[in-house]
């Protein structure tokens, strides 16, 4: 394989909207696997609070690592932008759900989200340092 023929060859927006997919797509994913958890509960309405919250959680770690790799040599912005974008599709279709009545709660997840995404981008990037070069 010749160099420069990876997932982040394209340029900076493929990377943009490959991090923002992977993210959506993880979102989905693990909502699914919380449902399956939530549905295995004696009292699965109980749960769906801290079910949902561990879901977005995770995602947004997972999103960070994968965001990371994807995009080496970007800084923290590009990470902090992936997550912003996140957070407005989801924002968006919050307030289409809830005809305009979006919660402080709300808010405050995807301040989460926002932070958790950036945070774990930053501690997983790839080290720069002396690679052999064939």
């Amino acid at each position: 394989m010749r160099k420069g023929k990876g997932l982040n060859s394209g340029g900076v927006a493929s990377s943009f909207l490959i991090c923002l997919a992977a993210s959506a797509v993880l979102i989905v994913l693990l909502s699914v696997v919380s449902a399956f958890i939530a549905n295995a509960l004696d009292n699965p309405t109980k749960s769906i609070g801290i079910l949902s919250l561990s879901t977005l959680l995770l995602s947004a770690v997972l999103g960070g690592i994968i965001c990371s790799r994807i995009n080496a040599e970007g800084s923290l912005r590009f990470a902090a932008l992936v997550a912003l974008a996140v957070v407005l599709v989801i924002l968006f279709i919050n307030v289409i759900i809830t005809s305009g009545k979006v919660t402080a709660g709300a808010f405050m997840n995807y301040g989460c989200y926002l932070g958790l995404y950036s945070l774990s981008a930053f501690v997983f990037k790839k080290k720069k340092g002396h690679r052999r070069h064939k």
